[in-house]
């Protein structure tokens, strides 16, 4: 009885199909891979809002207040369940940026100011996500002294220092956007874009303030 196997032909035709549909389905299952960290991300901001909300609740509705030694994150590690909360999964160990966390707060809720100073606390961002590289302390959503322009964003993210918003906020960490949780309590995944449209610096300031030592 003579024995029959697959052809050179055959085998080439199958390893052909099975590379095609690898290709297919690799960035689906890298996509899905993403979404998972997206939604494990977001829940983190949630929990890092919520422990924001839980400290003003505490400390007469004021928001934390940073120095050199004491950052903004201390104080809430107490309201939440364990230090992963304050690191995104996507993000890799970031020796650059030192970071203790991978998430940033507005500098304007790092001062030590009233919840009531804020007159749109639902369209004003409070915690963004860091871009790698950058410090954990915080970003500044004002002008820069040298360049007091609202109204240019090329000029309002060019102006002398540091570009606070584009050098300290991640833009497309997941599936082209970022999470981003609001000053009250309410997290929601953004594209970069839609956080700085007109009257800049958009949902980063949108009332357009600056902490007191900065003159507000």
């Amino acid at each position: 009885m003579q024995r029959k196997g697959f052809t050179l032909i055959e085998l080439l035709v199958v390893i052909g199909i099975l590379a095609i549909l690898a290709s297919i389905l690799l960035p689906v299952f890298s996509q899905a891979r993403e979404k998972a960290r997206q939604a494990s991300c977001l829940s983190n901001v949630k929990q890092i809002s919520m422990a924001m909300m839980m400290y003003i609740s505490d400390w007469d509705e004021q928001f934390v207040s940073c120095t050199s030694t004491y950052r903004w994150y201390t104080p809430l590690q107490s309201y939440v369940n364990n230090a992963q909360v304050f690191h995104c999964p996507s993000m890799s160990n970031d020796e650059g940026g030192n970071a203790y966390t991978d998430y940033v707060i507005n500098g304007l809720f790092a001062h030590g100011v009233s919840q009531t100073d804020f007159h749109n606390p639902s369209g004003t961002i409070m915690i963004a996500e860091r871009e790698a590289g950058c410090p954990h302390d915080g970003y500044h959503p004002w002008p820069s002294a040298s360049s007091q322009n609202w109204d240019s964003l090329s000029a309002y993210l060019s102006g002398s220092g540091s570009n606070w918003l584009l050098d300290h906020v991640a833009e497309e960490r997941h599936n082209g956007g970022c999470n981003y949780g609001f000053a009250d309590g309410h997290v929601k995944w953004m594209r970069w874009e839609e956080t700085v449209g007109a009257p800049l610096p958009g949902m980063h300031n949108p009332d357009r303030k600056v902490p007191s030592q900065y003159g507000w």
